[in-house]
């Protein structure tokens, strides 16, 4: 039997094609709203929902020209996207806004075959909303509403792309830090917003602050000029100086560090701007209060070595980059026996010379690479122990000092037991140096990992005893077995009365507390008789020894 035809009368064979028909009938009831453009992009077809969309009558709009009957959708970017999909055949996606509408729309269309056009598209706008206020959401500070970081790196990004120069000013609260700790965390948020609405308030055109940190915010200003720049920031330290009502009758002002770097002057990209405006801020911060710093050639110069330090501690070629380790004596004073060693990391870098540790550890815990070292220290230090115990005999005790954020390691102590294991030091032979940190002291993780080494049999130190945060809440609240008195009471001794009447203190402190004692320091004769004569017989520093290479602590120590 023959086929006549595809009328709408007849019924086509299972699987057979779709008439135009039959397809513009299928898509006038989807729920999509959907129009078919001639070649000329006159008007075929449109369902009810498009034209419930677009405020028109599907059948009056039938032969008339899209472009002429809406005109707003060519600056849309309609008009050149339905050329070019009739040029290449490849379907296209776009987001529109119609604005006589007032809708975002999403606009899927293709080429059916002789330059016309099929368009479904879809009311977005509710979707558009969220998506506007997560933007906001990702570049807004929830507490002052200022931009945020990430509002400030994209603002630096355009303003180097304009290429006007500029400056970025890295501002910075000093003491904010006691107030949250004084007054509640609800004080320091009233503080921030009275602030925020201060320093917007001396803004100029083209001026911006954001919000990039507790405590820190950024300017961008088109001033570079040190002079005005040095104008423009005391005004805003005499805003942070005047006081913020926080209660009824509690106020609090504070002082202000600033960091300044310019562009193109000291840098020409996002990075490098933000890292040397902070780099001046710390240095301003050591100078006290209400003071700014412009970043200059001296400055780059330290930065450049710190970026040294930290690509070769990412490196972890420990070894190779020259890290090692010295050992200081600890002597008892009247007899001279040696009581045990204090560890000291050394690092003789191959391009920088020898760096002390109070250059290099910092970086180490920013970089967050001080676990890593740790490690590889510890294995210098076990394994010379024990060589030691294989060829003497007996290991002296050895004391390391760790940091607050690896006391605060939940694998802190299994880490320490798996390497005195491996190197088959006994956890008597081992002591942790810990120092007098706010940080530490409030730590649960810091005190549980304590007392699980004290549990085994390893001692715990308070090093530079009395001028942390607080030693008499270290001695109340922490496993304590040895106190080092720092070194600045000592050096007072025969000079400083009140530093000679804290080290009897501390002596008969210990003495109730059943501390050892050993005194950090220690460089003349009259200094190791008066400490003898008030009971502390723990003795390290100069007058004995300097730190020394393990051979000539082992030659010196050991072997004889």
């Amino acid at each position: 039997m023959t086929r006549r035809g595809n009328s709408r009368n007849e019924k086509q064979a299972p699987g057979g094609p779709l008439s135009e028909q039959d397809a513009i009938r299928i898509m006038s009831g989807l729920a999509s709203a959907f129009y078919v453009l001639d070649e000329n992009s006159d008007f075929i077809y449109m369902n009810e929902k498009a034209a419930r969309l677009l405020g028109q009558e599907g059948k009056d709009l039938e032969g008339r020209n899209a472009w002429t009957e809406f005109p707003d959708a060519v600056p849309a970017g309609l008009k050149e996207m339905y050329d070019r999909i009739r040029e290449t055949g490849i379907a296209e996606t776009k987001e529109i806004y119609y604005r006589p509408a007032g809708l975002w729309l999403q606009v899927d269309a293709q080429e059916i075959g002789e330059g016309r056009i099929a368009v479904l598209f879809h009311d977005i706008s509710r979707y558009k909303e969220a998506e506007t206020r997560l933007e906001l959401l990702a570049y807004r500070d929830n507490l002052t509403g200022l931009p945020n970081r990430s509002s400030a790196i994209q603002r630096i990004t355009e303003s180097i792309g304009k290429g006007k120069p500029f400056s970025v000013v890295l501002f910075d609260i000093d003491s904010f830090r006691q107030l949250n700790d004084l007054h509640g965390h609800q004080a320091g948020d009233r503080y921030i917003r009275g602030i925020a609405e201060r320093l917007k308030g001396i803004l100029e055109d083209g001026e911006v602050v954001t919000r990039i940190g507790a405590d820190e915010f950024i300017f961008l200003t088109r001033r570079t000029d040190p002079d005005e720049l040095k104008q423009w920031v005391q005004e805003l330290f005499r805003q942070t100086a005047i006081s913020v009502r926080l209660y009824d009758h509690v106020s609090f002002s504070a002082s202000a560090s600033v960091g300044i770097s310019r562009y193109p002057e000291d840098a020409t990209t996002t990075a490098e701007l933000l890292s040397m405006a902070d780099h001046a801020m710390h240095e301003s911060k050591t100078k006290r209060g209400n003071c700014f710093q412009l970043f200059h050639d001296q400055m780059r110069k330290r930065l450049d070595r710190r970026r040294v330090i930290e690509d070769d501690l990412f490196s972890g070629n420990f070894k190779e980059n020259g890290f090692a380790c010295v050992f200081q004596p600890q002597l008892d004073g009247e007899s001279g026996r040696l009581l045990g060693i204090e560890t000291l990391s050394r690092w003789d870098h191959p391009e920088l010379g020898v760096l002390p540790p109070s250059e290099f550890i910092p970086i180490a815990e920013e970089t967050g690479k001080i676990k890593e070292l740790t490690i590889h220290l510890l294995n210098l230090v076990l394994e010379k122990g024990q060589r030691w115990d294989m060829q003497y005999g007996r290991v002296p005790r050895m004391a390391v000092n760790v940091t607050s954020s690896l006391l605060n390691d939940k694998q802190f102590f299994s880490t320490i037991m798996k390497m005195l294991g491996k190197w088959e030091i006994p956890p008597d032979r081992f002591e942790i140096e810990i120092t007098e940190w706010k940080e530490t002291l409030s730590s649960n993780l810091v005190l549980s990992n304590l007392r699980k080494c004290r549990s085994q049999g390893i001692s715990v130190a308070i090093d530079d005893f009395g001028t942390g945060f607080s030693g008499l809440s270290y001695l109340t609240n922490f496993p304590v077995d040895k106190i080092k008195i720092d070194r600045f009471f000592v050096s007072g001794i025969g000079r400083v009365g009140k530093s000679e009447a804290i080290l009897k203190s501390v002596v008969s402190l210990a003495e109730g507390l059943g501390c050892e004692l050993i005194a950090e320091g220690v460089e003349t004769g009259e200094q190791r008789r008066f400490l003898l004569d008030i009971g502390c017989r723990g003795i390290q520093g100069y007058y004995f020894d300097a730190p020394l290479p393990p051979g000539e602590f082992e030659e010196k120590y050991l072997r004889s």
